[in-house]
């Protein structure tokens, strides 16, 4: 019986924008009548979800405000709530959101805005604004609630009163989650931050990345930084592995990998790995998520990402979704946020110019489960490749091999019997471009490996 034996992504140039592997498209939402941004012509902005008495609900910003859907039942999908925002329009491009003990907070970065508490406690029948006020501030560019402690991070945040003040982040005890009370704030800007358990990670645009423990709010003590590193720019977003042992971040400048950090030792973070999507010299990795050994990415221009990172020092992609059809990359475009805790069939996706996207990547995580086993020592090489490429299976002794590449839709587009240990093969005049999917079948028991050089 034949068997794959290896199965690899190999990259050959020039990369083009993508359609889908291993995702398939449950529902997409997007209203034509909403003003688009003066700047990216973007309409929809952050993503988040929520599971409340049994309901799983979607949570999607535009241009106008916040929209709230029934994902409960994938054949049924529709918008159950629409919160005006206080500010509208086309100066409005970040809106972002955390649920907390039965709330959803919603904020803003632009205009004459306020932050809005949604009480969402007795859906489906009901949810109503109990707060919708510049008291605490005006514009923050997002928020991080962390749960186990009731405390609210911010950056980017703008006040009012008793007097106007930006702040690069600002922090607020939730022990009521209807008054919100400043308990600390810096200048130094603080672009996005992740808490688990008061450790405290800043990505701090460009000052890199920092750890704080805030287990006292007020008086918040330094544990350690990271700068310098490999495509450093402006640190942008990040999340904690499951196991507390790694980072991932990203800096949101075009051509720029994720990082994968080691941060066992605070005192010595250090970089392992790097990420990327691969579909284009110019790609950006805009926001992370992780659950599990999953890695779930929303890229500008490039969709949604999935990697499986059950091996740190080795980041596979298991799966993508473009939702961005256009194929340039020089702007801020497509995805912009993604929330994956609503279940395998329910992965939530923002794009900034199409709207709500719920995903099934049912096959993207169970992909991964036929590459545990493998044979080591193959090499497919140069990665990407510019036309030829070599094949050394090792010392491997697994008979005739038979080569096929793959296009991202399933398309055959070469095969050939290898016959030799190393085989070179100049692929040139078959003018493929983008990614290629390849595999190299034996005769003997399934054995698969994916490369990633």
């Amino acid at each position: 019986m034949r068997s794959i034996l290896v199965c690899l992504q190999l990259y050959l140039f020039t990369l083009n924008a993508q359609d889908s592997w291993n995702v398939n498209l449950v529902f997409n939402w997007h209203d034509t009548s909403l003003p688009a941004t003066f700047a990216y012509s973007n309409v929809y902005n952050e993503i988040w979800g929520f599971e409340v008495n049994n309901y799983d609900y979607a949570v999607i910003g535009s241009t106008n405000g916040t929209h709230i859907f029934d994902v409960t039942n994938s054949d049924s999908i529709y918008e159950r709530l629409y919160i005006p925002g206080a500010a509208q329009g086309g100066e409005i491009v970040h809106r972002d959101y955390h649920d907390y003990k039965g709330y959803l907070y919603i904020v803003c970065q632009e205009g004459a805005s306020t932050m809005q508490i949604l009480n969402i406690s007795m859906l489906p029948d009901t949810a109503y604004l109990v707060y919708d006020s510049d008291s605490t501030f005006s514009q923050t560019h997002n928020i991080f609630i962390d749960t186990s402690s009731g405390i609210m991070y911010a950056g980017y945040v703008k006040t009012l009163y008793p007097s106007p003040l930006l702040m690069g982040m600002a922090v607020y005890d939730l022990a009521d989650p209807l008054n919100p009370v400043e308990v600390y704030y810096q200048s130094t800007n603080v672009h996005d931050i992740y808490s688990r358990k008061d450790t405290v990670f800043l990505n701090s645009a460009s000052d890199g990345l920092e750890v704080y423990d805030f287990s006292n709010p007020s008086s918040p003590v330094f544990l350690g930084s990271l700068t310098g590193y490999a495509f450093e720019g402006y640190n942008h977003s990040g999340w904690l592995f499951d196991d507390g042992k790694h980072y991932v971040m990203s800096d949101e400048n075009h051509g720029y990998p994720m990082k994968v950090c080691n941060v066992e030792d605070l005192n010595d973070i250090e970089v392992v790995s790097h990420a990327s999507s691969g579909v284009d010299p110019n790609s950006i990795p805009h926001n992370q998520i992780i659950m599990g050994d999953y890695l779930y990415v929303s890229y500008y221009h490039d969709g949604l990402f999935i990697f499986n990172i059950s091996d740190p020092t080795d980041v596979k992609v298991c799966g993508y979704y473009d939702t961005y059809l256009p194929s340039d990359h020089a702007s801020y475009r497509g995805a912009w946020g993604v929330y994956p805790f609503l279940g395998p069939d329910k992965v939530l996706l923002s794009d900034m110019q199409s709207g709500l996207y719920v995903l099934d990547v049912t096959n993207a995580l169970n992909y991964n489960n036929i590459v545990k086993n493998y044979i080591k020592g193959i090499k497919v090489y140069p990665n990407p490749a510019s036309g030829q490429i070599n094949i050394d299976i090792g010392n491997n002794e697994i008979g005739p091999v038979k080569l096929k590449l793959y296009n991202v839709s399933g398309h055959l587009l070469y095969e050939k019997t290898l016959s030799n240990r190393i085989e070179s093969l100049d692929l040139g005049h078959l003018n493929i471009k983008g990614l290629v999917f390849c595999e190299l079948y034996s005769l003997k028991d399934i054995k698969v490996h994916r490369i990633k050089s």
